[in-house]
């Protein structure tokens, strides 16, 4: 899937960048994560910070995304990984 920066609504000229969403469980409730900003706003939420390997690499690849050096898509699946490192990926059975 192509991905293209959609404009924020609010001040500035900020952009998100959408990708498919990845569905979190965490703190009781089931999150969804559809962009590159929301992804980052949940890692700056997350307890263990960008401490463990896998946080750090999808910080890594959230930062590459937004100066595009590489897709949404990887960048969506660093954060997914994460989530699966993490034992937080929402399931729906």
């Amino acid at each position: 899937m192509p991905s293209c920066p959609l404009p924020k609504l609010g001040f500035g000229a900020a952009y998100i960048m959408a990708f498919d969403i990845v569905w979190v469980a965490f703190e009781g409730r089931v999150i969804a994560v559809s962009s590159i900003d929301e992804a980052w706003n949940f890692l700056a939420a997350w307890p263990g910070g960008l401490h463990t390997e896998m946080a750090h690499l999808a910080g890594i690849a959230l930062t590459r995304a937004e100066a595009g050096t590489i897709s949404t898509a990887e960048a969506r699946q660093a954060f997914l990984d994460f989530c699966i490192d993490a034992e937080i990926l929402a399931r729906f059975d």
